[in-house]
């Protein structure tokens, strides 16, 4: 779909009628199952919309992202889509959650830390906006965890979103991102990858060790001294904290970040594009 396409979705689905239908259509889908049709006159006592001319407009409004049928209408993929973007949270800018207490110490300052959604992020912070981290979850995904296990599981889709950046595909819309490392005027000064996508202009910036935390020898490592490290928040890790990676050489650019578990050292050195070219355990 290209953009003037997404701008007439917005368009269509900023009137309470059609959101309405949408999401009326998505209930019923969930008890019935996505092949299920739902009958005009059932969807219109669904939406509770009593005019059935001003309801028969917003209904053939909607297009594309409902398909009409033998029984009845039932969501397109496309209106799928829409839906879980709608009751995602990420529209609303006002929505906050928190603070609860987060596990890790601050890694400029040292302080207990604290989880707290605002802003469209949730924050990892100490207090000081400076020093705070943030991940880009929607509010459903605050809304329907357990709060005892929002940290475990921020944790999994940051190493889910940081292995697909690796992997050169945008984690906010699927487009093709292309980087490599940089050096970024931080306190204290270190080298992140950065990485833009060609779709949707997401920066995508992660510190290099962090960049490191899904591939697959990390993984491997951490397994065999048996953690999972995919559930590790990541601010609990050393070897993610911006500033503790090594420079081996600068032409060409080496970058060497060292993961400890037990007694035993992984080394992992990578080059300008944020490739991994050498590795060894020690």
């Amino acid at each position: 779909m290209g953009d003037d396409a997404s701008t007439d979705v917005f368009e269509l689905v900023s009137h309470a009628t059609r959101a309405d239908i949408l999401r009326a259509l998505a209930d019923f889908h969930r008890d019935a199952g996505v092949d299920a049709r739902l009958a005009y006159n059932d969807l219109r006592r669904r939406v509770g919309e009593r005019d059935s001319g001003n309801f028969t407009y917003h209904l053939d409004r909607l297009g594309g992202l409902v398909e009409r049928g033998d029984g009845g209408y039932r969501l397109s993929r496309v209106g799928m889509r829409v839906v879980s973007t709608l009751r995602s949270g990420f529209l609303d800018a006002d929505w906050t959650w928190g603070p609860v207490d987060a596990p890790g110490d601050c890694w400029t300052c040292g302080d207990d830390l604290r989880l707290r959604y605002e802003a469209g992020a949730l924050h990892v912070t100490c207090g000081d906006d400076d020093h705070a981290l943030a991940l880009y979850v929607p509010p459903s995904f605050l809304r329907s965890q357990p709060r005892d296990a929002v940290a475990e599981r921020a944790a999994f889709l940051e190493n889910r979103w940081g292995s697909l950046t690796r992997e050169g595909v945008c984690s906010e819309c699927s487009g093709r991102v292309e980087g490599g490392l940089r050096l970024w005027d931080g306190d204290p000064e270190h080298w992140v990858y950065h990485g833009d996508c060609h779709h949707c202009g997401f920066q995508h910036v992660l510190p290099v060790g962090l960049f490191l935390l899904g591939h697959p020898d990390v993984l491997a490592f951490h397994f065999d001294h048996g953690v999972d490290v995919r559930t590790v928040p990541f601010w609990t890790l050393d070897f993610c904290e911006p500033g503790t990676e090594t420079v081996v050489s600068t032409d060409p650019l080496r970058v060497r970040v060292d993961v400890e578990a037990g007694d035993e050292t992984l080394s992992l050195t990578v080059d300008s594009d944020g490739d991994v070219i050498d590795a060894e355990r020690a």
